[in-house]
């Protein structure tokens, strides 16, 4: 035995010890022996159930240099007491982090405060050599503690696959949670927009169907435009309202009007400027306008905006068909602005006053006599939602007129007609 060790080198011997490799098992196990003291190295070469990979240093310096070169080891039996510092702090550097050494702390003092400081610098057994016996450590008990490492040393492997096969499908989740919390996120703004919208449309045809049921029937022009104008100054509030309804190609003539706080002798030549300037720009453009400074109002009405300096003004044309047959004019002191919601119920009246209007017309071509028309049929014109040449009602003064009573002709022979 002693001729044995004195054929190999004092340090850094590596031995294949105990049985043949088994064919599951890629490479044998690597024992590191770090103690002053060699003569637990035979012992270890010869556990026989361990077939292992012996290694021997006798300092800490060395073993750094062994594990450098070999790798890391599987179990390392470490003496506390060694030449150049503390075994067990090197016990604890060995099984730091997710290293899965295990570590073996080996002494010949059998003190419990040693085994404590052993245990909490990361060893996980801790043998007792026996002074002056022949054998430091009973061979049996020694491969017994070796090969309970190593299953220590599998079972740590095992779990260290677990975790990074966990951290894998933790990441593939976190992966899918992101894209899921986005697709989410998507949806939940496609909801919002959604519901934005209905409530919108609801909102309008709630507004729409409260209007309808003002004018629902109304064949009587007065009427309507009375009504319409108390609905809109309803959702204005106080402010001075007028409908300019079409004369002629590009002429306009008032319809219906409520006066807030224009001055009563100047209040006529505003609306007829009014019905000469702003009407046709509207009427032709079909959109809704809504003027808040001086300055919109100049782009707007051009030389002529100082008739409504200072105001607010919301206008619109009701049409059906793509021809306008009204625009209705909303304007008070740029100090007052108008409520929220003010436009879409606009929108509102002008869609469903248009379609008023043209069934007002559409009544008044079908109650109207064949030959008042001249060679046109009532089947003709009902097709048409065109407003009546003036030079058509020449000579019907007689029939009574759908819109009420009849205005007389001009000098120039023209009805003085909303139409």
């Amino acid at each position: 035995m002693s001729d044995a060790r004195d054929n190999r080198p004092a340090h850094g011997v590596e031995r294949q010890a105990g049985k043949p490799q088994p064919p599951t098992q890629a490479q044998p196990p690597k024992l590191l022996l770090v103690d002053r003291d060699p003569a637990l190295r035979t012992p270890l070469e010869r556990c026989a159930d361990v077939p292992a990979t012996v290694l021997y240093a006798g300092s800490i310096a060395e073993a750094r240099v062994l594990l450098h070169a070999e790798g890391p080891v599987d179990v390392a039996l470490i003496d506390p007491d060694l030449g150049d510092g503390n075994g067990l702090d090197f016990a604890k550097e060995l099984t730091a982090g997710t290293s899965v050494t295990q570590a073996l702390v080996v002494s010949g003092s059998d003190r419990f405060e040693l085994a404590q400081h052993a245990m909490r610098a990361g060893a996980s057994d801790f043998l007792v050599k026996q002074s002056g016996a022949a054998e430091l450590i009973d061979a049996a008990l020694l491969a017994d503690r070796v090969r309970a490492a190593l299953t220590r040393r599998d079972q740590a492997h095992e779990q260290q696959r677990h975790i990074r096969r966990l951290k894998k499908l933790c990441k593939r989740l976190d992966a899918a949670r992101a894209e899921v919390s986005d697709q989410v996120d998507i949806l939940c703004n496609d909801l919002v927009t959604a519901y934005q919208e209905l409530a919108v449309q609801m909102q309008d045809a709630v507004q729409a169907s409260g209007f309808t049921a003002i004018i629902d029937g109304e064949l009587d022009l007065e009427t309507v435009l009375r009504k319409t104008l108390e609905h809109l100054v309803g959702k204005a509030g106080p402010c001075n309202a007028a409908i300019f309804l079409p004369a002629s190609m590009d002429e306009y003539s008032l319809g219906g009007y409520v006066n807030y706080d224009c001055p009563k002798e100047s209040a006529d030549m505003l609306l007829q400027h009014l019905a000469d300037v702003l009407a046709p720009r509207i009427g032709e453009h079909d959109q809704l306008v809504h003027v808040r400074d001086n300055a919109a109002m100049q782009v707007l009405m051009g030389d002529d905006w100082h008739y409504l300096a200072d105001s607010r003004l919301i206008t619109f044309a009701c049409v059906a068909d793509d021809e306008p047959l009204a625009v209705v004019a909303l304007f008070r002191d740029e100090n007052q602005p108008f409520p929220d919601g003010l436009e879409e119920a606009c929108r509102t009246v002008a869609d469903v006053m248009g379609e008023t209007l043209a069934r007002i017309i559409r009544v008044h071509h079908r109650a109207t006599p064949d030959e008042v028309f001249g060679e046109a049929t009532t089947d003709e014109l009902l097709g048409e939602d065109t407003f009546l040449p003036h030079t058509e009602w020449d000579g019907y003064d007689a029939k009574q007129h759908p819109f009420g009573e009849e205005d007389e002709p001009d000098d120039n022979g023209d009805d003085d007609l909303p139409f």
